[in-house]
């Protein structure tokens, strides 16, 4: 359960840390240059392409999207050239940003999301989260969402935060998100693709919103602006003005770096060392550092309970998506391997990713599936590293936005005075590419002169900010 949530703001990007007791459950950056998820845009098919299934639209973003047959409004099992023409104009929704190699992913079944429902507009029927499992709560929520007004061939997808929400609430909620929908489908009528109809729900907004009322006890803040935003969420949010960054003042900067190492240490001793390739993701359980002494079915026993309980934290942290296989320590107790699978289960039913469980081998092997909602951590915030065959070292992009963050508080602070800046060679090409607006705009607001040199010495990690009378 979500309970704390904080929001670190910089000029180019902003950082949300979901935490549970203290501990990071995940990080979402927002860049603030690019476009919002879950976008509706009315696009114009380029090409069909029968031997993919698929077709290509032109959605106006420079690179085209790839709409599968199976993600259209036709009949399961029909062949794309059946259902779309080129020239088409067609109402997609953003399925799937583009990534790496692959472009953006299109679904022609959009849906617009609310905090307790979603409006599926060309899928029939209630659907209820399986994690809702008060038989009363599932038939309370499925009777009232059969009564929400609409079309016969739209339908509802219930959400975790419904089961804190009171009807009258819940039928507000879909009463708005059809009135969206009205004016989508209004627009798109007069409208020449390709054209963003509807930009989806501003990030920041969405993931508050999933766990308004249901257990959040902090939100915190380091931007006014932001503040002031999430006050139509109904949230008791607090502004952070402490000395120290807000990431740092509650140890989330040292849990982003400890996500992106292969081996995490467990308090029993043992580890678990996470290495991925190109068919799957494996995970090994070792017995790490205790002294072996003691019963061993019951140094397994609780080496795999902790194990188990990170594992399930680390899928949800770094994004593991597809196949993984955890290898634990063998369980040589009747009824252990029963136990951890029942334990693990639980620790997931948490994790929104779809996760998908097999059963533990007599020799501790356990696989399990996992869909990814956005790309992983580690792609997100390293790159190849140029010096060995493998491995990933944190990216010159993301240390250059950790610099300029730092720089604007330097900034706000040091009025008037010179600020000497030393960062590793890469990371100073980035920043002066990509920021060099951005100096002179600190420059102009705080009367604040900066002067930024590539030091040879300092590692990619590194940067160095002195203030000068």
């Amino acid at each position: 359960m979500i309970d704390e949530i904080l929001i670190n703001t910089g000029p180019r990007r902003h950082r949300i840390a979901l935490l549970q007791g203290g501990r990071l459950i995940e990080l979402h950056v927002v860049l603030r240059d690019i476009r919002w998820p879950d976008r509706v845009i009315l696009g114009r098919v380029t090409k069909v392409q029968q031997d993919l299934d698929a077709a290509f639209v032109d959605i106006g973003e420079g690179r085209e999207g790839l709409l599968a047959a199976r993600d259209t409004v036709a009949k399961r099992g029909t062949a794309i050239s059946q259902s779309l023409t080129e020239g088409q104009s067609l109402l997609v929704q953003v399925k799937r940003e583009a990534e790496n190699e692959k472009g953006v992913k299109l679904t022609a079944r959009p849906g617009l999301s609310g905090r307790g429902v979603v409006f599926l507009p060309y899928s029939g029927g209630v659907q209820l989260p399986h994690h809702i499992s008060n038989g009363e709560q599932r038939q309370r929520l499925h009777g009232l969402a059969g009564t929400f007004p609409g079309d016969v061939s739209a339908g509802w997808m219930i959400r975790g935060g419904a089961a804190t929400m009171s009807d009258a609430s819940l039928r507000d909620e879909a009463d708005a998100l059809l009135r969206r929908w009205a004016k989508i489908t209004s627009v798109s009528t007069t409208t020449r693709p390709p054209a963003v109809l509807d930009a989806g729900d501003e990030p920041i907004m969405t993931i508050v919103r999933q766990y308004t009322n249901s257990g959040l006890r902090r939100l915190r803040v380091d931007d006014q602006r932001v503040l002031q935003g999430l006050s139509v969420l109904s949230v008791n949010a607090e502004f952070h003005d402490g000395k120290s960054p807000l990431f740092d003042e509650y140890g989330v900067a040292g849990q982003i770096e400890e996500a992106l190492t292969p081996v995490i240490s467990l308090p029993s001793g043992g580890r678990i060392i996470i290495e991925h390739t190109q068919a799957l993701t494996a995970i090994d359980v070792d017995s790490g550092g205790h002294d072996g002494r003691g019963d061993p079915a019951r140094l397994a026993g609780e080496v795999n309970e902790q194990a188990g309980r990170e594992i399930a934290r680390q899928l949800r942290l770094r994004e593991i998506g597809g196949r993984v296989v955890i290898d634990f320590i063998p369980m040589r107790r009747k009824g252990d391997a029963k136990s951890l699978l029942a334990k693990m289960q639980n620790w997931l039913d948490e994790d929104p990713g779809s996760v998908r469980l097999g059963r533990i081998s007599e020799m501790g092997l356990l696989e399990l599936t996992r869909r990814r909602r956005q790309p992983a951590l580690s792609l997100r915030l390293t790159v190849a590293c140029p010096y060995c065959n493998s491995g990933r070292r944190l990216s010159p992009r993301w240390v250059a936005d950790n610099l300029l963050d730092s720089l604007l508080r330097e900034a706000r602070v040091a009025k008037g005075r010179l600020l000497l800046v030393r960062a590793a060679p890469a990371v100073a090409a980035d920043f002066k590419e990509k920021n060099d607006d951005w100096l002179h705009r600190l420059s102009r607001d705080y009367g604040t002169r900066i002067e930024l040199s590539a030091d040879p010495a300092l590692s990619l990690e590194q940067f160095q900010v002195d203030v000068q009378e």
